[in-house]
């Protein structure tokens, strides 16, 4: 008999599981803790289930773990993780230290199929979507390698497209958010996208997490030179999806804006941006391109940078430019690109039983 992973299934879902297997729904309550937030790798660690109860679990369950295969270290201390998958693929997750606390940078998909020009997760093109245990395993692999952090925030800015893999990327949210599972606030985590607008409407009532949204362009032409999806998502489209987020929601919204040399960071895209921006409350954060491996483009002078950002600030604009983490290590904005078997050296898993790690919530 096939076994299901059961880090696959959300706790409404293990509750229905576990019924038919004749226990009392509340032990899938008590297994979302041992899974969680003690760290268990085996069902015999859970000794507050009874032996029938954990022998029944172990005939139908699996506890599986993502293969740390390599990890580099940047000057800064963000660190690069990259994980092997059942069917060989690789992913890549990034730690980003914020002094005492830490963000977790995830991925949603094997690769992207949406092909953003600037991103080299894109230029290598989409393998398969993340399963929801394949998302949530990577903040317990982190852990894992070291149990010393305290991981405050969960980015999903990874390798993918997280709206692109809709369903997974919110049961993930949901037992990252669990009273029963990692217990990590909404407004801890925050979701990126590069504009798809069904899902945009979708989350509007289905998740309280933040909104960022890769923009980088306020003219259509320039827009879908750099990321296709425009052509089927038009600025006009996503524009009124994000005032409909807004409406609703009543919350901020953060532009990611991945500046560009002489294609974007011009005094004439800074107005563009002010002028919407007017209209409703955004942050941005401007992204000076971080250079890829075949990339076309560059990364734009400091002082035009500079010039960009004051004139958003002079028209009371919040805006800042975002420190480069990991640059160094291909672990900054737009350099994550492993998708095929491209592991490094093995990093043997922890032993069987209860992992000991510390999450900052």
């Amino acid at each position: 008999m096939k076994k299901t992973d059961i880090k696959s299934l959300t706790l409404h879902e293990l509750e229905q599981a576990l019924t038919g297997l004749g226990m009392p729904a509340y032990r899938a309550r008590q297994v979302f803790l041992w899974l969680y937030r003690k760290h268990a790798v085996d069902f015999d660690a859970m000794t507050n289930l009874s032996k029938p109860y954990r022998s029944l679990l172990a005939q139908h369950f699996d506890i599986r773990s993502l293969r740390l295969t390599g990890e580099k270290r940047g000057r800064d201390l963000t660190t690069k993780y990259q994980f092997m998958l059942d069917d060989g693929s690789a992913i890549e997750s990034v730690l980003i230290p914020m002094g005492r606390w830490h963000t977790l940078c995830v991925s949603t998909q094997v690769g992207c199929a949406l092909g953003c020009k600037f991103c080299l997760t894109g230029v290598k093109g989409f393998r398969r979507q993340l399963r929801v245990q394949e998302i949530t395993g990577q903040l317990d692999a982190v852990v894992a390698a070291d149990p010393q952090v305290s991981i405050s925030h969960i980015v999903f800015m990874g390798m993918g497209e997280p709206f692109a893999n809709y369903d997974n990327t919110l049961k993930a949210i949901g037992v990252l958010t669990s009273e029963y599972g990692y217990q990590y606030s909404q407004r801890r985590i925050t979701v990126s996208t590069a504009g798809m607008v069904p899902q945009i409407r979708q989350f509007i009532d289905e998740s309280k997490a933040h909104l960022a949204v890769s923009i980088n362009a306020l003219y259509d032409d320039t827009r879908s030179s750099l990321m296709p999806i425009n052509e089927k998502y038009p600025l006009r489209d996503l524009i009124g999806a994000l005032k409909d987020y807004h409406r609703k929601r009543k919350s901020w919204i953060t532009f990611e804006y991945v500046m560009i040399k002489n294609v974007n960071d011009g005094i004439a895209h800074a107005i563009q941006l002010a002028k919407l921006l007017k209209e409703f409350p955004f942050k941005v954060n401007l992204i000076p391109f971080n250079s890829h491996q075949g990339a076309d483009y560059e990364r734009p002078d400091d002082a035009k940078v500079r010039v960009f950002q004051e004139y958003l600030l002079g028209h009371g604009i919040a805006c800042m430019v975002r420190t480069t983490h990991g640059e160094e290590i291909d672990a900054a904005c737009g350099q994550l690109g492993c998708v095929g078997d491209e592991a490094t050296r093995p990093v043997p898993l922890p032993p069987v039983g209860v992992r000991e790690g510390v999450h900052g919530h």
